[in-house]
């Protein structure tokens, strides 16, 4: 690592601050290069680290949904695509949009996370309340 700052160095040029991702390398070389400059932990990498925890628990919770749910909705879809062969017009335009409902349930459980602030299970969730908020007004036109 100080191979890798030593051209700075060379140079001649004023560091007035450094910032790092807390490897043990790249500390040493920092603090033997310049003792007197400030340094500064990267705020990313150490709230990455921080909510890791999370992030796997999240993650595994977001698979196991997946897992759950994912061949029910295919299941649904491989019927929506039976009943169409015979559908009516009218009947044939329903089915597509279940479809595309059925579509849009499978992309929320394959949405996936970034970490530190992206949780995948919390999207997921988000979207899947969106469908099912227009799925609950398509209920009440039908009702009409």
């Amino acid at each position: 690592m100080k191979a890798l700052l030593a051209p700075v160095v060379a140079l001649g040029v004023k560091v007035l601050g450094t910032i790092s991702d807390a490897q043990e390398s790249e500390l040493l070389a920092v603090e033997e290069l310049w003792p007197d400059v400030p340094h500064q932990v990267c705020q990313f990498h150490v709230l990455r680290d921080a909510f890791k925890t999370a992030f796997e628990a999240d993650k595994a919770l977001k698979t196991a949904m997946r897992k759950r749910l994912q061949p029910k909705v295919r299941e649904v879809r491989k019927q929506i695509k039976k009943y169409l062969l015979t559908a009516s017009p009218q009947e044939a335009e329903q089915l597509a949009v279940l479809d595309d409902y059925a579509n849009g349930i499978l992309t929320a459980l394959n949405i996936d996370g970034l970490q530190p602030f992206k949780y995948a299970t919390v999207e997921a969730s988000q979207m899947l309340e969106q469908i099912e908020a227009s799925l609950q007004q398509l209920l009440k036109k039908g009702d009409q």
